[in-house]
């Protein structure tokens, strides 16, 4: 009998302990459907990292932004070309002046584009203008070339003895050295006008590739007909100039040249040696030649 009892009280100890045990199982152990992988993953963002969201908003702003950024175009530069001073008691300045008088009262014009109206750059003051603006600075390279290419001619770089060089008197020096300086400081202000009124052409060569002409039946003939146009006034004036950067590229060789010709005059030329080597070369009568030969009389 006591036997019995205890095995009831170990069976009924052992019952206890594994009651327990399984209500500690559900107490500790995971909650189906809220604890469960899937559903983690799907409530965490919104409860506890609402950052996740912010930060996923802000690249679909900034993606957007670069979106917009590749499909529409960049704004063009809208500073506009300004002119350089001309000067009124110089040949060219007076020309330049003579044409801006022309187009006083003009107002700046503006076309129809695909984004709004198109507004000139204000150094265009119509094509009436621009011709004459062109046509005043090849006559400035022309006058240049006429009357300084002698120097060019005298080919002083390429002189090459001690003879030749003292040939030429210190006079003559001289003045080659004062023109060559003239044609610098006149090809550097005609430098300056020709880049500044290029510039400004092929700004409304460019200008008038964005226009729209939609109440006409012709637009791309008429638009083409306007670009062709500003090209040829271009073309014509490139011409010229480059002429005369050709030309002034030899003034500056020769300018260097006469310089060190200046140097050697000085240190290995006798006085009147120019003029003994004339008469060496039969340019001036010799002594003998103007008295004649000697004879007893």
């Amino acid at each position: 009998m006591v036997h019995i009892e205890r095995k009831r009280r170990t069976h009924s100890l052992w019952l206890r302990v594994a009651g327990c045990l399984t209500t500690a199982a559900l107490l500790c152990g995971p909650l189906p459907g809220f604890w469960s992988g899937g559903a983690w993953g799907q409530q965490a963002p919104m409860q506890l990292n609402p950052s996740v969201y912010l930060q996923k908003e802000r690249r679909s702003k900034t993606n957007f932004a670069v979106q917009r950024l590749l499909v529409e175009p960049p704004a063009p530069n809208l500073t506009p070309i300004a002119l350089p001073v001309t000067n009124p008691t110089s040949a060219l300045g007076s020309a330049l002046i003579s044409c801006d008088k022309a187009a006083e009262g003009y107002q700046a014009a503006s076309l129809p584009g695909a984004r709004g109206e198109i507004k000139l750059d204000q150094c265009y003051r119509g094509r009436d203008h621009l011709v004459c603006s062109f046509n005043a600075l090849p006559s400035e390279a022309k006058y240049l070339i006429e009357n300084y290419g002698e120097i060019v001619n005298a080919n002083y770089p390429a002189i090459g003895n001690v003879e030749d060089v003292c040939r030429r008197t210190p006079e003559n020096l001289a003045t080659d050295i004062e023109k060559a300086t003239n044609f610098r400081d006149r090809f550097k202000i005609l430098k300056a006008q020709y880049e500044a009124r290029a510039n400004c052409a092929n700004r409304i060569e460019e200008s008038l590739r964005d226009v729209t002409l939609p109440d006409m039946a012709q637009a791309p003939i008429i638009l083409k007909s306007m670009i062709d146009s500003i090209e040829g006034d271009i073309k014509g004036l490139s011409d010229a100039q480059a002429q005369l950067v050709e030309l002034a590229e030899k003034m500056d060789s020769s300018q260097k040249a006469i310089l060190t010709i200046q140097k050697i005059h000085r240190a290995m030329c006798v006085r009147n040696q120019s003029v003994r080597a004339d008469v060496e070369d039969g340019a001036i009568p010799t002594l003998l030649e103007r008295t004649g030969p000697f004879t007893n009389r």
